[in-house]
Parts: structure tokens; sequence; C-alpha cells
């Protein structure tokens, strides 16, 4: 059901930017680095209709955002933000420039790790897949010990500093020490924490 849901979302997404794009090339932004430096890919007519160049796109937008965080701070955009050329994303980056700056210094020094409880799920129906899910995955104490070690927290997703790194180590280890299986990963731009003007 997962899949089914990721694979109408993404659907859903390729269309209006697909509908977008009309035979004419766009500006894709996928973030905002340090010094209110855009970070862009150009799409062609084509390029979401072509699997291959698909994949090449979503993973560059994904490296852009590493390298910007890697750099310093970074407001990531999801996947498909668009603008009809340079022209629009500059006079759009102008009317939030202070905004931007501003999320750029509340999320400088820190990086989004997404920690998942995992465990094995009941054959059920669609109409019972959450309950099962969260029984068997939500485990009491887990996601407040985690965001106790975090700047924020919003479901699965947690905000760390760079300073608290260790600490919320710690806290995932003497979980898993505890007998929570978790699925960690991360480093990531801080897509669940920006506040997007």
């Amino acid at each position: 059901m997962a899949e089914t849901l990721r694979r109408l979302f993404a659907d859903d997404l390729l269309r209006r930017v697909g509908e977008q794009l009309g035979g004419r090339a766009l500006v894709a932004l996928a973030g905002v680095a340090d010094g209110l430096r855009p970070l862009v890919l150009e799409l062609e007519p084509g390029d979401l209709d072509d699997e291959a160049r698909l994949e090449r796109l979503v993973r560059t937008h994904n490296e852009l955002l590493l390298g910007a965080l890697e750099e310093g701070a970074v407001v990531p955009f999801r996947f498909g933000a668009t603008f009809p050329d340079r022209a629009a994303l500059e006079a759009w980056l102008e009317l939030h420039r202070a905004a931007l700056a501003t999320e750029l210094e509340r999320l400088r020094g820190t990086a989004e790790w997404s920690v998942e409880a995992v465990g094995n799920l009941p054959e059920v129906g669609a109409s019972e897949y959450l309950e099962a899910r969260l029984a068997t995955t939500v485990r009491p104490g887990l996601r407040e010990r985690l965001a106790a070690a975090s700047e924020d927290a919003a479901g699965d997703a947690y905000l760390v500093a760079t300073a608290r790194q260790e600490e919320f180590a710690a806290a995932v280890a003497a979980l898993e020490a505890e007998g929570y299986e978790l699925r960690v990963t991360g480093p990531w731009p801080p897509y669940s924490f920006a506040r997007l003007p």
C-alpha cells in the first residue's frame, strides 16, 4: 500500500510539472544555499517522460542539496519546484530574500535524520493497515527520547544540530540496545523543517 501511495504521489507531481513544461524548458529550484544562491536544474521537454533522464535529474537535485549542506546552510525544496525561466526565479528570490535569509540562519548547522522503527507487519486489509503499522512500529517513548536529543521533530524526522550529533547517535544506540529495531538515514537537508515562503 505504501508503494502505491508513493507511486500515486510521484505520478501526480510529474503530471503537474509536465503540464507546466508544455513543450518548453523550465528552471527547477532544488534549494537555496548560503549567500541566497539558488541551486537550479534545467528541465527540458521530455525529461519527465524518460525514466533514465528523470532519475538523473532527481539524483542531481539531491547531490546539489547534499553539497550545499556540506558547505553550510541550505533551504531545500522538493523536486518539482519550477519557474518558467531564470528571470522569474530571480524575481521570486528577490521578493522572498528576507524570509530565505532568516530560514538559512535558522537551519544553519543542522541536518535532518530519519529514524523509523521497523517490524514485521501482520497480513491485514487496507482498512487495518495504519492501525497494524502503528501497533508494530511506534513503541512508547521512542519519538520522545529522540526529540529530546534534537532541535525539532516531525514524525520520524529529526532536526539535529551538528553540535548534538553525538548525543543523537547515543540516543539511537541506547534505543537499539533496548531492542528497538530502527532504520536510520541521514544526514539529509532539512526537508521536513524548512519553512518555505
